[in-house]
């Protein structure tokens, strides 16, 4: 998540606090990615000491970001 309240994209909009990157930048992952990215977070915040869990919700993460660079 971007710290400074800035998306993470580079597109220099707000991200709301929570949430990955903006509105409009989210709009372009494909939907899988952020079904992947819902699904893997979602199993990291059960047990944020899971190491496996944490490794795929950042792989996922990673992902969507790749997918609108």
């Amino acid at each position: 998540m971007s710290l400074d309240g800035k998306c993470p994209t580079g597109c220099g909009r707000q991200v709301a606090r929570g949430h990955l990157m903006c509105r409009p930048c989210w709009a372009k992952v494909p939907k899988e990615l952020q079904q992947r990215v819902y699904v893997t977070w979602r199993a990291w915040r059960k047990d944020f000491a899971d190491e496996t869990a944490m490794a795929a919700y950042r792989e996922a993460r990673e992902n969507a970001m790749a997918a609108i660079a």
